[in-house]
């Protein structure tokens, strides 16, 4: 059976090893001993390793605790510090609500105000810290962030007091200025205002940055702009003499710049008055508007000359609008008496020995028509001269009582007239343009073409020449309103061009009569006439009873005018 060899004796010979000076001879440490020791001393200085190992951790873990420590009081002190300076930018620095938005004397007790909510602010986030170091460390920055917020709002402070001293003071000589202005005939008061302003300027002044000349100049300048408010409000009252006493009182104290100024408004307060006395004594000796220009004229000084005659015209066109306003306002009660009776009687004898005999006989003719139940047809020289007046003269026109010319107006007519008077007295120049276009407009158009057939377009009204223009623009403005009406859309200057072309270039067959050999008859033979210089006279008889009996259908009046306008325009239509 095998057996397995056991530690005991060494059982390995003991010759020498041929060529070696050792020998394999027992020894203490071949026996043991060296080894133990060795281990010990293995043992010992492992020890020593681990001791040093175990040192160098325990030293590398407080440091890193407090490194840890030191960073939680960094990061803690890091929130304390934005959560301040987040308050501050939206307490101070927001640019809706913030601090250095409140201005004047509302901005005067901020720092207080809020150096008590940065305290209370500034203590709630303290007491969030969890260490002494945390806290003393906020403690310095608290109170580095504390100081330059006072000094950010005491400068703000600072600046909006001054403006608002500024403000203040210069309201307090304003004000000043007005009362001593609003009395210059209570001389003692302005003299109180004064002193007032002198004051205020002498204390606050010097807080506003002025040095002494700065100070004395302020002075100055406002005691003659007082001066002179003072001299301007006595004139404008009439009280030329005391404001000539005070000019020479005060005259030392106004400013250099202002003293021709002044001189010379003195200067036109006694022409003014002197002016006055002058006008009074003319018109209280009566006479004719020229009579009292004559006694104007005659003034020796050139001044007060101009300024009386000057006076005199305005009394006078004051005079004249007063007596057209009475006469407009008589003639529409007038009217509407008509209007509502159709008896010129029922007029009251007061109002009606107040118009003209014109006036007269044209609410007789208007009347008859209401009588009759007729419209009123519109004369078409006397519209078209009125039109003519106010495109050529608005003034004149916008004057113009136009109930003279009821009578001759048709309701349209009428109402467009007046309306554009209206417009004109009332300064409305963009409605009153645009009511007179369309006119001025075919004016033009009729003008122009009138020179290419050899027709003066500046006869008079009342000549045969006149009359026919005047019924040429009656004829053309039938027809723009009758294309305007078919198609709703203007004419414009091409249309109407066209439109007196083709009437200015119609001609009619006047047929003779032997009967006409005797003088102011017709021609003995047939002749050929522009259509717009046709008569009345020149209608047949035929044409004008049918023509009558039309008017008659129509309600319309008949008259010579009515019959030769439909058989114009029958036969400009028709072109026969």
């Amino acid at each position: 059976m095998p057996t397995v060899a056991t530690y005991g004796p060494r059982k390995v010979g003991t010759a020498a090893i041929p060529g070696a000076r050792l020998t394999a001879a027992e020894t203490p440490e071949s026996e043991g001993i060296g080894l133990a020791r060795a281990n010990e001393q293995l043992g010992q200085t492992l020890g020593q390793i681990g001791g040093q190992v175990f040192g160098m951790g325990a030293r590398s873990y407080a440091e890193a605790v407090q490194q840890e420590r030191d960073r939680a009081d960094s990061v803690a002190l890091l929130n304390a510090n934005n959560q301040l300076a987040k308050w501050e930018n939206q307490r101070i620095y927001d640019p809706q609500s913030g601090a250095l938005t409140v201005k004047g004397n509302n901005s005067f007790g901020l720092p207080e105000t809020i150096n008590a909510e940065y305290d209370k602010v500034a203590s709630d986030i303290e007491a969030t810290l969890s260490t002494d170091k945390q806290r003393q460390q906020f403690a310095r920055a608290r109170l580095d962030r504390g100081a330059q917020l006072d000094l950010t709002l005491r400068r703000h402070v600072y600046g909006e007091m001054q403006r608002y001293e500024g403000q203040e003071l210069n309201s307090l000589i304003e004000n000043s200025q007005q009362a001593a202005i609003a009395n210059a005939t209570d001389i003692r008061r302005v003299g109180v205002e004064l002193n007032r302003q002198v004051d205020a300027i002498t204390t606050h002044a010097p807080r506003l940055g002025m040095g002494p000349e700065e100070v004395t100049k302020q002075i100055n300048a406002t005691r003659s702009a007082t001066h002179v408010g003072v001299l301007q409000n006595l004139l404008a009252k009439d009280q030329q003499q005391t404001a000539q006493i005070y000019y020479d009182e005060t005259k030392s104290q106004i400013n250099g710049d202002q003293i021709a100024r002044i001189e010379k408004s003195l200067n036109e307060g006694k022409v003014r008055g002197e002016s006055q006395k002058q006008v009074d004594a003319i018109v209280a000796a009566g006479g004719t508007f020229t009579d009292q220009l004559a006694k104007a004229r005659a003034i020796e000084d050139p001044e007060v000359r101009d300024a009386t005659e000057t006076r005199l015209e305005q009394r006078k066109a004051v005079n004249d609008r007063l007596e057209r306003e009475a006469n407009e306002t008589a003639s529409k009660t007038a009217y509407n008496i008509i209007d509502q009776t159709g008896d010129v009687y029922r007029i009251p004898p007061s109002a009606w020995q107040s118009f003209t005999g014109g006036e007269r006989s044209a609410m007789i003719s208007y009347a008859g028509s209401r009588a009759k139940g007729v419209a009123v047809e519109t004369d078409i020289p006397t519209y078209y001269t009125l039109m003519q007046k106010a495109s050529a003269d608005p003034e004149a026109f916008s004057q113009d009582n136009l109930l003279r010319y009821r009578a001759k107006l048709g309701d349209t007519e009428f109402k467009q007239l007046a309306g554009l008077q209206n417009s004109i007295r009332n300064g409305d120049r963009e409605k009153a343009e645009k009511d007179l276009g369309p006119a001025r407009l075919q004016e033009g158009v009729i003008d122009d073409s009138l020179t290419l057939y050899g027709i003066d377009p500046k006869a008079k009204p009342d000549t045969t020449e006149g009359k026919a223009i005047a019924q040429l623009r009656g004829m053309l403005r039938s027809r723009v309103e009758a294309q305007q009406a078919l198609t709703g859309k203007p004419v414009n200057d091409v249309d109407v061009r066209a439109m007196s072309d083709a009437i200015l270039s119609q001609s009619s067959t006047v047929k003779g009569s032997w009967w006409n050999i005797f003088p102011g008859g017709k021609p003995f033979f047939d002749t050929q006439k522009r259509l717009i210089d046709l008569t009345i006279g020149d209608v047949p008889a035929e044409d004008r009873s049918q023509i009558e009996r039309a008017l008659k259908l129509r309600n319309r009046p008949i008259s010579d005018a009515t019959v030769l306008d439909l058989y114009l325009e029958t036969r400009a239509r028709t072109g026969k």
